[in-house]
């Protein structure tokens, strides 16, 4: 298909969507056929309106008419791509979630048949619709969004798409919905500081939670299961998403980044040992695996944790910081925190580098008492505190 304005008949949609199926499958994301299934019959280009694309000027504005689409916005609507749909105060508020980790999330979620499933931020709806597709009832899905003009225009997508029924609730995500509970699954697709207890009452026994929740400079996905009055489970996958707003929002819990240096007060302690894999070269700024994997566990043992461009870093604000880069450790104003990154980096390489996988981890309500297993570790969020043990 050639690229560029036109506008292509249903025909040329369906072989666009039949190549984005397929091109997640190779992936990887797609592997049931449940979710094949629905991935082949929802359109997300009937799922949007306006959105934007981040080019070298910034952000531009596109505007989609999901009854009569563009070729042009059609190539990017079927890629593997996050889309932000909305805009708060120069930053992204809603988006559609990059295609490989909606459709990952959804074979976490291991759904079936009747399952009753609560979502946390609605976003476009489509996530919404692949969801009804699995479970084969659309009023078995409940998604709720604190953006009114979201909750307007998804209703409204929603039902031209032809799911009228899927349950579009215009309130705080931590709330739930008490009136249709008890849920089989729960997901959110916004960036937690911690969980909500509505959703533990809500969640049926042995029912699973889903949560991508903030751990350092990113939301780890956590997968969760009912055991009694504990959740229990393990971290899946690296993600980042837009945070959320409201009582699950907690400002600072680790520190946000580094101040930019003069290059010339930067001091680098040169390290010819590979202490991570290379970096591809196509994506100088991506952290690898290990560095990720390092960066969680050095967000356990200090909340000055964050990601730099150059690496995994301890930040102390105005007053310097530490990277562990490619070529050694770069540091600013504070040769101590290079000292201290470094002894983080050998105890992680002691304990066997363990990825973000390997640690179990349980939330017992604020208030209850609980005590990390000996050599574990404990966060304190504003309603769980997270206890974590390497398996």
């Amino acid at each position: 298909m050639t690229a560029g304005q036109g506008y292509p008949d249903e025909a040329e949609i369906r072989l666009l969507v039949e190549r984005y199926v397929d091109e997640l499958k190779a992936a990887g994301a797609i592997g049931s056929a449940a979710v094949e299934r629905a991935f082949r019959t929802v359109g997300r280009h009937r799922l949007l309106e306006t959105f934007y694309q981040r080019d070298a000027g910034g952000w531009k504005t596109l505007e989609h008419d999901p009854g009569h689409p563009r070729r042009d916005h059609l190539a990017l609507i079927y890629a593997d791509t996050a889309l932000a749909t909305r805009h708060v105060g120069g930053l992204p508020a809603s988006s559609t979630s990059q295609a490989s980790l909606v459709a990952r999330m959804l074979e976490l979620l291991d759904l079936s048949e009747g399952m009753a499933i609560l979502e946390v931020g609605a976003g476009t709806g489509y996530n919404a619709a692949l969801l009804a597709e699995v479970v084969g009832d659309q009023r078995l899905v409940v998604t709720v969004d604190v953006l009114e003009d979201v909750v307007d225009q998804t209703r409204r997508l929603l039902a031209d798409a032809g799911y009228p029924h899927i349950q579009v609730l215009l309130r705080d995500g931590f709330e739930g919905a008490a009136e249709q509970a008890p849920f089989h699954r729960i997901v959110a697709t916004v960036g937690c500081s911690d969980l909500s207890p509505h959703w533990a009452e809500q969640l049926a026994d042995d029912g699973t939670m889903l949560v991508p929740l903030q751990h350092a400079s990113g939301h780890p996905l956590m997968l969760l299961r009912k055991d009694g009055g504990v959740l229990r489970g393990r971290m899946v996958e690296r993600t980042g998403f837009i945070p959320v707003r409201g009582p699950l929002h907690i400002e600072d819990l680790w520190v946000r980044g580094v101040r930019v240096a003069d290059p010339a007060e930067v001091v680098l302690e040169p390290d010819h040992r590979a202490r991570f894999t290379a970096r591809p070269p196509d994506e100088p700024m991506q952290l690898t695996d290990d560095e990720t994997d390092f960066l969680f566990f050095l967000g356990l043992q200090d909340r000055r944790a964050c990601w730099a461009p150059l690496g995994p870093t301890l930040s102390g604000g105005p007053d310097g910081w530490a990277v562990l880069a490619p070529d050694g450790i770069r540091w600013w104003k504070d040769a101590s925190l290079a000292g201290e990154l470094d002894r983080h980096y050998r105890d992680w390489d002691a304990h066997g580098r363990p990825t973000m996988q390997d640690y179990q981890v349980s939330f017992v309500p604020i208030g209850r008492e609980a005590e990390p297993p000996p050599g574990g570790w404990q966060i304190e969020r504003r309603f769980y505190r997270q206890l974590l043990t390497l398996s």
